[in-house]
């Protein structure tokens, strides 16, 4: 059986629509995925993972603090804390949530009112999450629920399982089945049960995000959202959701939320805006912290342009023992924290530039620096003739290339000639085929930005060779 199918049979197994409890669980923990729309299960990249998807904790090779509050309607506050703590292999994720109901007005058996109570209920979580392979993860949370409901009260415990993937550099993929699981108020209910998959795709100061949530209890619902970060110490978001909630009875502006972050070196501050129609607006601040773990390398990275020495705004990808990708701004700088010792590759591009690949030794006790040049792309031309080495008449052929890009071109097929145009400056082997009984012809040429390289080729014919005549091997008699 596929991991899905496990995933769907535990579902269809635990999920009652008609005696699911403790909706607390539907509530989408962090600011800055509520800020887009409620979603992030592929991208699962910050303090609040240990929600959204419990696979994403592998990734972390910091420790990770995450702090929100949350103001709802009718005298509803949410208060949650997360923390992300790297291991030998993978991360382990330790999480409290608590909410609180106050001023709730009594009423006895005979409908008289009484004084006011209030109600809260707390979620304890643990997850870890490990690295299957390259830019594969899985993870899991057990979390441990509790709701005092005044003259009652509920406990139980639930299983989150998550699976992410980085099939592409910009690209990640999320799978999630949530609250899995069971509550007892003197009697026997099913958590909220749900199954989800997202996408993230992020390139260069832009990240979306995609989601398609399936509750057991509620209908299918989407939510997609957009991250905008100008310069690395503001993100602006923006995002749609068309549920949990029944968005036509709360108006369809209730679907639209919004935030903003401010990035600073190792912390960010997040706000978000949920209305929700008549009901009243939902605001939620948050604080997320990174903390460098001890015994890891710091990597200053520098990039220049290879002819100017100004500094390049480029993209970085590392791999090996650390994964990450990021932006080095205006400035040409980066700085990467909390890389284990041992080798990682570094690969740089930039728009308008060649790409470079380097390999660096990490060795996890001390900062080390990495300046990089990047060499603008020029372009030129390679142009020349097919001739017959022996009687030097054009001759029709193919011409293939391959270096900074490669291919290939037919000859004119009347005077020889041939011409490669606009391909980036830099070394290319050219080999030249005649159309016939031809010897093919190899050759390295530099070709220089913005020049005109010729270059001719002459091709000798293959000797006929002549079969042997049986008939001569007969001896007369």
């Amino acid at each position: 059986m596929t991991p899905i199918t496990v995933l769907l049979t535990i579902l269809a197994l635990f999920s009652n629509p008609a005696r699911s409890v403790f909706p607390v669980l539907k509530v989408a923990q962090g600011v800055r995925a509520a800020g887009m729309g409620e979603a992030g299960i592929g991208l699962a990249n910050d303090g609040n993972a240990l929600y959204w998807n419990s696979a994403g904790l592998a990734s972390f090779s910091d420790y990770s603090i995450s702090l929100s509050h949350q103001e709802w309607f009718s005298d509803t506050k949410d208060e949650l804390f997360q923390a992300i703590l790297p291991a030998k292999t993978g991360a382990l994720g330790f999480g409290v949530l608590y909410s609180q109901t106050g001023s709730i007005e009594h009423w006895d058996a005979d409908n008289n009112p009484g004084n006011t109570f209030s109600t809260w209920n707390g979620v304890l979580s643990l997850g870890y999450g490990i690295n299957l392979f390259s830019n594969y993860a899985i993870g899991f949370v057990a979390k441990g629920c509790y709701e005092n409901l005044y003259q009652s009260h509920g406990y139980g415990a639930g299983i989150d399982l998550g699976f992410r993937g980085q099939p592409l550099k910009s690209l990640s993929v999320g799978i999630v089945g949530r609250n899995l699981g069971l509550m007892d108020y003197n009697g026997i209910y099913t958590l909220p049960a749900e199954v989800g998959a997202g996408l993230s795709y992020s390139q260069k100061n832009l990240t979306a995000v995609l989601d398609g949530i399936f509750s057991f209890d509620q209908k299918f619902n989407f939510r997609l959202g957009v991250e905008y970060t100008p310069v690395k110490e503001l993100s602006l978001r923006v995002g749609y959701r068309s549920g949990p909630e029944d968005i036509s009875s709360l108006g369809y502006l209730s679907a639209i939320s919004a935030g903003i972050g401010v990035n600073l070196t190792n912390f960010s501050i997040d706000y978000a805006l949920t209305p929700y129609g008549k009901l009243g607006q939902v605001h939620r601040l948050g604080l997320r912290l990174t903390l460098e773990r001890k015994g890891q390398g710091v990597l200053r990275v520098r990039v220049f342009d290879e002819e100017t020495t100004e500094p390049v705004w480029a993209t970085v990808t590392i791999s090996g023992v650390k994964q990450f990708r990021g932006e080095t701004g205006r400035k040409g700088e980066l700085l990467i924290q909390g890389i284990l010792p041992g080798q990682i590759v570094i690969n740089t591009i930039a728009n308008g530039y060649l790409p470079r690949t380097d390999t660096m030794l990490i060795l996890g006790d001390r900062e080390q620096s990495a300046a990089l040049t990047l060499r603008p792309i020029k372009y030129g031309t390679i142009t020349g003739t097919l001739y017959d080495a022996t009687t030097s008449k054009p001759i029709s052929g193919i011409v293939t290339y391959q270096g900074e890009v490669y291919g290939e071109t037919q000859t004119d097929p009347t005077i020889g000639t041939f011409a490669i145009r606009n391909i980036p400056a830099g070394k290319y082997i050219i080999t030249a085929k005649g159309l016939g009984n031809y010897i093919a012809q190899t050759c390295t040429l530099e070709l220089q930005g913005g020049k005109l390289l010729r270059h001719d080729f002459y091709l000798l014919k293959r000797l006929k060779t002549t079969q042997p005549n049986p008939n001569n091997n007969l001896q007369r008699e």
